[in-house]
Formats: C-alpha cells, sequence, structure tokens
C-alpha cells in the first residue's frame, strides 16, 4: 500500500510544533553535567571563557539564565540554519527583559545602528567579552588562544578514550569518508531505531531514518560531509530533521513545507560548532559518537513533543 502524502507544515505549523520542544532548553545545565560525565567536555573551557567575564555571583546566575533562555531560541526558529526564518522570530520574557535593560542602558550613548557589535549582547558576561575583543584585540587573543589549546588537547583526550579502532578497516578512505561515515552511524544509531534509507541515500550521502507517523520521517543526514584538502580537514554536520517521507533531497534544497530541522546539538551551547571538524577518521567516529551520545538524552523526548505538536497542525 501507498504511504499517505504527508500534509504541508507552513512556518506558523513548524512554530506550533516546535514550541512542544522548549522544555529540553531548561535541562541546557543537567546535558552538559551529562556529557562531562560521559567523557565528552571540549565544551567546558569555552563555556567556562564566557561566565569568567562576570563581576558577581549574580552575573554567573544571569549567564547561566540566559543559556537557556538563548537555547530555546534556537531550538523555536524554524530551519534557521539553511534559511531565516518568515515572520518575527521568537523570543522568551526574560530575553526581552534583558533587550529592555540593554536599550536603557545604552539609549544615551549612540543610535542603535551606530553601536559597535559588543553593545547589542543582551547577557553582562558576554558584553564584556566582546567589549575587551573590541578593545584590545591582542589581549583578547591571547586569552582565547589558551581556550582553543585546551579544547584541542580535551578532543585529544577524547579520541584516545572512544574510538573502536574502526578506522584500520577504512584506510586511506579519509578524503572519502562517506562509506566509514554510514558504518559509525548505522552502529551508532541503531539503538535509536535509526535505519539506512536506500531511497534518501547516494554513494557519499548516508542517511538514516525511522518512521514518526505516517506521512513524516525522522532523518539524520550529514549537512555536510566534506573533506577540505587545502586545509587538511574535514566537516560532518549530521543533522537532525522531520521530513516529509517524499522529500528525497538534500536538507538545504527542500521547501520550507517539506522538512523541519530539529536543531538537538543545539541544546547545548558550543556542541554543534566543536563537534563538527575531523582531521582523522577516528576523529570523525569521536565527533560522530558525541553527537549521537547527546542524541540519546533526548531521543525520546523529541519525538514526544513532536507527536504532539504535529497532532495540532497536520
Amino acid at each position: 500500500m501507498a504511504r499517505q502524502r504527508a500534509k504541508s507544515l507552513d512556518t506558523n505549523s513548524q512554530r506550533r510544533v516546535l514550541v512542544e520542544l522548549l522544555a529540553l532548553g531548561e535541562r541546557h545545565w543537567e546535558f552538559v553535567a551529562t556529557l562531562q560525565q560521559a567523557g565528552w567536555d571540549v565544551v567546558d573551557p569555552r563555556l567556562d571563557f564566557e561566565v569568567s567575564f562576570a563581576e558577581s555571583e549574580e552575573e554567573r546566575s544571569e549567564f547561566r539564565r540566559y543559556v537557556v533562555e538563548s537555547t530555546k531560541i534556537s531550538l523555536a526558529n524554524p530551519n534557521i540554519r539553511f534559511r531565516l526564518p518568515e515572520g518575527e522570530p521568537h523570543s522568551t520574557e526574560y530575553m526581552d527583559h534583558l533587550r529592555r535593560r540593554r536599550d536603557e542602558q545604552f539609549k544615551s550613548s549612540l543610535a542603535p545602528g551606530q553601536r559597535p557589535l559588543w553593545m547589542n549582547e543582551l547577557d553582562p558576561c558576554l558584553r564584556r567579552m566582546e567589549q575587551l575583543r573590541y578593545a584590545d584585540r591582542a589581549v583578547f587573543s591571547r586569552r582565547f588562544e589558551s581556550v582553543q589549546a585546551e579544547e584541542k588537547q580535551r578532543r585529544v583526550h577524547e579520541t584516545a578514550r572512544h574510538a573502536s579502532g574502526m578506522s584500520r578497516e577504512f584506510s586511506g578512505e579519509l578524503d572519502r569518508p562517506a562509506r566509514f561515515y554510514r558504518a559509525v552511524m548505522e552502529r551508532e544509531t541503531r539503538p535509536l531505531g535509526f535505519t539506512s534509507d536506500a531511497g534518501r541515500s547516494t554513494s557519499d550521502r548516508a542517511v538514516l531514518s525511522k518512521e514518526l507517523i505516517d506521512g513524516w520521517d525522522l532523518c539524520l543526514s550529514p549537512e555536510p560531509l566534506a573533506w577540505f584538502p587545502g586545509r587538511n580537514d574535514g566537516q560532518a554536520v549530521t543533522i537532525l530533521s522531520l521530513q516529509d517521507q517524499h522529500h528525497r533531497k538534500p536538507v538545504e534544497r527542500a521547501k520550507w513545507d517539506q522538512v523541519l530541522i530539529v536543531e538537538h546539538t543545539k541544546l547545548v551551547r558550543h556542541f554543534d560548532h566543536l563537534y563538527t571538524r575531523f582531521a582523522s577518521l577516528d576523529e570523525l567516529e569521536v565527533i560522530l559518537m558525541a553527537r549521537m551520545y547527546l542524541l540519546s538524552l533526548v531521543i525520546k523526548d523529541i519525538e514526544a513533543g513532536l507527536l504532539v505538536g504535529l497532532a495540532n497542525v497536520v
């Protein structure tokens, strides 16, 4: 029997679905702690660096709350990774409060369009950090270089701890890693219920999926999976999306109503950025393992939220 044609999800419908996931944003710091305990801690130096600009315990608490609220905004604005969402962006009461406070503080300084970028930051810690970058780039760079060095060292430790040795079976395929990517992803997502999707996959783009409801699938796809010879590194941005079961193109080529991106890697600040680049197959395996570990913490809640949201709009 042919599968039912899914009803389309316009932008407003997508927002109504995504709002059911916002409770996950409240758990940001829980996820950070769980990742630490499991041996995934590359994000920690950057988070510590940002909060180091606090001048009081109150500002430290404000930073933690700001991170939670900005996480919700990342979840709630549909498909922002590939295009600006239509209509007004999602906001929260707390973020609106910070915006009003900032505007009041700087209203006599410069017109909004004339302000240096650091004045646009809503959180005092991040504003002070960006002010240092603006006022004394050399000092900022020295401090931030130590953060990046610590991130690199932690990545070395993670690779040594988590890499399985599977890369030995794919020797010489670093510059065309699709086959290795598929093998790792099939292993890591099998417990989550995903399987290879022959209809959506190509030789250089392995897509895994699972049916959520009739007409809509949850998909994991590399957007993109690439190797850059000039830099001797690669990029693997594995995206979770809700897709019309008849959609068979890369996410970036989808129409608005065919794909809804679920930004699960934005549930931890900086995670998506820091678990993207790889310079070896072992590193590729490790970043995929990290991304799928985070997904394993939230997949049941994501599925439950999507089902509630979809029931309201399709």
